[in-house]
């Protein structure tokens, strides 16, 4: 039996050779509900107000272009992102008014007066229902949160959106295309990275250590590749990408207190980076400090597209723990990931 110390090296020796493949094909995929697929109607549901009262019934659709936000504020990784999709929300409620339709959903069975406060004080132009039993999210096929579903003024599923930086700006530019203010070429075109300037001679040294440290990486040649990636740091020191790849390169090597340096910085630079997150979780499950691997990779579970070595990490914690349950599903989300990857990578 291995120990657990050593799944982590072991997952990059499985997994590198189809990172490749997972990056040249993810932009092909789009989210989508588990039980709904685009341009299915969605079903009317009747929930409460989050402050309580009646029932009242919510039909998607009915002429208007219609955003409804899953989320929740438990556990606590979820509460930032939950929090600051709803005040995104609530000022494009406010901006288009009775163009659109926007509600929350909160789908869970406690913290009820943190969601209500934070309504009060930062969120007015929305209203939230309560669905404690996840009713509706398990009718529709909720896979994550916080999660925006927008549907067409018919009600026709149109866009499912999971947390990223942007996600405002992802919205609204679908709210404009579902108004007819854009054409699906200026959405398009509006989410493409903007042209920058002809870089400096440091900036494409920069570049090129980078990706040479990348190549070496790829063919697990860690000590070269951790040359190039500290060699980048030092050009540009203020830059992400090079103190992620050092990161990593170092938990390939076992370097756990490395890592963990490496991801630090990283996370002065951006805080929110959903790869200093994952990879400060993996060096904490390296390090045994598993209480803290938990819950970084917990955050890091709830990114958009959580790297497969978090899943399995994750799912190894939850069994260790005698939650066969969790466990289970997330060895499954990761045998079919794996599969995935193979396929793509052969076709």
């Amino acid at each position: 039996m291995f120990s657990k110390k050593l799944i982590i090296p072991i997952l990059f020796v499985l997994i590198l050779p189809c990172i490749s493949a997972q990056s040249a094909h993810s932009s092909q995929k789009k989210a989508t509900l588990r039980n709904y697929q685009y341009g299915d109607k969605l079903p009317a549901f009747k929930l409460s107000p989050i402050q309580g009262g009646k029932p009242q019934k919510f039909s998607p659709g009915m002429g208007k272009p219609t955003i409804m936000m899953f989320f929740s504020v438990h556990p606590n990784f979820r509460k930032k992102r939950s929090l600051a999709l709803l005040t995104a929300l609530s000022e494009l409620a406010s901006k288009y008014k009775q163009k659109i339709k926007i509600i929350g959903i909160y789908s869970d069975n406690k913290d009820f007066k943190v969601v209500e406060n934070y309504l009060k004080s930062s969120a007015k132009h929305i209203q939230v229902y309560s669905d404690p039993q996840k009713l509706v999210v398990d009718h529709y096929g909720v896979f994550m949160m916080p999660l925006a579903v927008m549907t067409t003024g018919a009600g026709k599923l149109h866009e499912v959106i999971p947390y990223t930086f942007n996600i405002r700006e992802l919205i609204e530019g679908n709210i404009k295309l579902l108004l007819g203010e854009w054409t699906k070429k200026q959405l398009h075109d509006s989410l493409r990275p903007k042209r920058i300037s002809k870089k400096s001679k440091a900036e494409m040294e920069y570049v090129r250590r980078v990706n040479y440290g990348r190549i070496m990486k790829n063919k697990k040649m860690y000590r070269q590749a951790i040359r190039e990636f500290s060699t980048a740091i030092k050009i540009q020191p203020k830059s992400i990408e090079a103190y992620l790849e050092l990161g990593f390169a170092e938990i390939s090597e076992q370097e756990w207190d490395k890592a963990t340096a490496a991801f630090k910085k990283a996370q002065k630079i951006d805080k929110d980076s959903d790869d200093a997150i994952a990879g400060l979780g993996l060096t904490y499950y390296g390090k045994g400090d598993y209480k803290a691997a938990k819950d970084t990779l917990e955050n890091a579970f709830i990114a958009p597209k959580p790297r497969l070595e978090v899943i399995i990490a994750l799912a190894a914690l939850y069994e260790s723990a005698g939650n066969n349950s969790k466990a289970n599903r997330l060895n499954k989300l990761a045998v079919s990931r794996l599969m995935t990857l193979y396929e793509q990578r052969w076709k």
